[in-house]
């Protein structure tokens, strides 16, 4: 019985973890959509997020400096810093991210 139990818990935080590490969707239902300009300040490869110095984002936000997760891309593989970008900004509620970060030129 106690076998049985622990083995049931650990199925349990297997199959949490790997729903935890599975890629987020780029897109979601009811999303809003912005383009995002600016420059890439730096980048955490752990969290895959780039801290962007970004332009205002007209009738939404300010200019300022932000850290966004990045979906569909790994950060290691995007522009270096200081590089100027343009990227998708995706909200849903309070949750926002970006996708499709390329250089501009």
């Amino acid at each position: 019985m106690r076998r049985a139990a622990v083995v049931a818990i650990l199925l349990c935080v297997a199959c949490s973890r790997s729903q935890d590490t599975a890629p987020k969707p780029i897109s979601e239902r009811g999303e809003t959509l912005h383009t995002l300009k600016g420059t890439i300040v730096t980048r955490d490869t752990a969290e895959n997020t780039l801290r962007v110095d970004h332009e205002a984002i007209p009738g939404y936000m300010d200019a300022m400096t932000m850290d966004y997760s990045v979906r569909g891309a790994n950060v290691s593989d995007l522009p270096p810093d200081r590089s100027r970008i343009e990227a998708k900004l995706h909200v849903v509620d309070d949750r926002y991210w970006i996708s499709d970060v390329r250089k501009m030129e």
